[in-house]
């Protein structure tokens, strides 16, 4: 709404009254074409005629206001401000040259400025109409709104039938609608659509208001109609979605959801919808693929990464949920219920791979898990554990075998692996294990 209103102010004010007489002033071309949209009282708003002095006997205040209009010419507007405001300094009762000063104002959209010269403009001829839809027009943009709504209420009511009707009952639109009157603004609307039956942007806008006002039946039908005329808008699918979801019908918002999302694929706020229907019916694959596609958006967002892990548990995939809990604790390494479940995950993931490590995979299934997480001893630990409750003396030495070779200071994986190879006879497996495990302690030194 408030790219509506700025865009509709600058045509009123810059593209009607600030170019057209000054073009016309200084180079004595015909601009009528390009006012066919206003009323004729409105037309012209500086000075049409050119007011000429000999050279000899030209006041100072003229040579400023030229320039100020050559510079406006050439798009320098705030080289321009400075010669108005030297101007109206010096001859602050030419309305002519104020006007345009406000003007140029709107076009910088330094509206509390533009309200104020607007103001002293209507002091001195407080029914220029034209003045009062400025200030109208500038007063929405400046936090001024009951006063617009009192201006284009006036303006309106003076004429309803006039042929400044619509822009009025637009600025009435307008303000009711800023200050968040939807059953105030309805009717308002209504009208203004009678007299623009063909405009669908102020369809939407009226279905914005029965949606706001809970006329899920009334939005529907109009939404309807909006959808058969132009299927691929934006804006009226973003409202389908909402009326759906205010009739509580998930399955016909989610459809609109994806159509969104296939023309919108960067928005996060769909994904995280979407992600949530789909988890609402167990679709976990469905809820994390929008969950993921969320956290290219926000990747650094805990509770997002957190969730995405649960999702990848739910799927039995444990490796990539070890992921993304480690991504989480190391924005959050304190959190002691990412931990656990990080635990429970690891335990899930051990009793995965056991049956690898019960095939003779051990060595293999190291190399592998490199890939799947940087703490390989904390799963092989986990096997380990496994391989005790079940007695499987031999996959446990081999284990223990590889912790070791990992890390040569860990006594009690040193104490049980020595106990276990005396214990079956291979006192000798034990001496060159130790001396394995010295030479590779002697290059991590050499290393280090």
């Amino acid at each position: 709404m408030n790219r509506c209103i700025l865009l509709l102010s600058i045509s009123l004010f810059v593209g009607i009254l600030v170019r057209v007489p000054w073009t016309a002033a200084a180079d004595g071309k015909s601009q009528g074409s390009a006012n066919r949209h206003l009323a004729p009282e409105r037309t012209e708003t500086a000075p049409s005629r050119i007011i000429s002095y000999d050279e000899s006997s030209s006041p100072e205040w003229k040579a400023t206001w030229d320039q100020a209009r050559r510079l406006y010419r050439n798009e320098k507007y705030k080289e321009a401000l400075i010669q108005y405001e030297i101007l109206l300094n010096s001859k602050g009762n030419i309305s002519e040259a104020r006007w345009e000063y406000a003007t140029i104002l709107v076009r910088l959209q330094r509206w509390s400025q533009a309200c104020a010269q607007l103001d002293k403009l209507l002091f001195v001829d407080p029914a220029d109409k034209k003045y009062l839809f400025a200030l109208g027009d500038a007063g929405l943009h400046c936090g001024q709104t009951e006063k617009a709504l009192r201006i284009f209420s006036q303006l309106y009511e003076a004429a309803p039938d006039g042929p400044e009707a619509q822009q009025a009952l637009e600025g009435l639109v307008r303000a009711r609608e800023l200050l968040g009157d939807a059953e105030a603004t309805l009717p308002l609307l209504e009208k203004l659509i009678e007299m623009c039956p063909e405009n669908n942007g102020l369809r939407e806008r009226r279905v914005r208001l029965l949606l706001e006002l809970g006329a899920t039946d009334k939005a529907g039908s109009e939404l309807a109609y909006l959808e058969k005329n132009d299927p691929d808008n934006i804006e009226v699918l973003r409202m389908q979605a909402r009326l759906y979801r205010q009739s509580g019908n998930a399955d016909l918002e989610a459809a609109y959801l994806q159509r969104l999302v296939a023309r919108e694929p960067d928005n996060p706020g769909l994904h995280r919808s979407l992600s949530r229907y789909y988890a609402d019916r167990a679709n976990w694959s469905m809820s994390l693929r929008h969950l993921e596609a969320l956290l290219k958006q926000v990747p650094n967002d805990p509770e997002l990464l957190a969730e995405a892990a649960e999702m990848n548990v739910r799927l039995g995939r444990f490796d990539n949920a070890l992921r993304y809990y480690d991504y989480c604790l190391a924005l959050e390494p304190d959190n002691t219920d990412v931990l656990r479940k990080k635990n429970t995950t690891r335990k899930l993931l051990a009793r995965e791979l056991l049956v690898l490590v019960q095939n003779a995979g051990s060595e293999k299934l190291w190399r592998d898990l490199v890939k799947v997480t940087p703490d390989r001893p904390a799963i092989y630990r986990e096997i380990a554990a496994l391989l005790r409750e079940q007695n499987q003396t031999g996959e446990l030495i081999e284990v223990l075998t590889l912790l070791y070779l990992e890390d040569p200071a860990d006594a009690q994986t040193y104490r049980e692996l020595a106990v276990l190879l005396e214990q079956n006879g291979r006192a000798g497996d034990l001496r060159a294990l130790e001396n394995k495990g010295r030479s590779g302690d002697e290059r991590n030194t050499k290393s280090d």
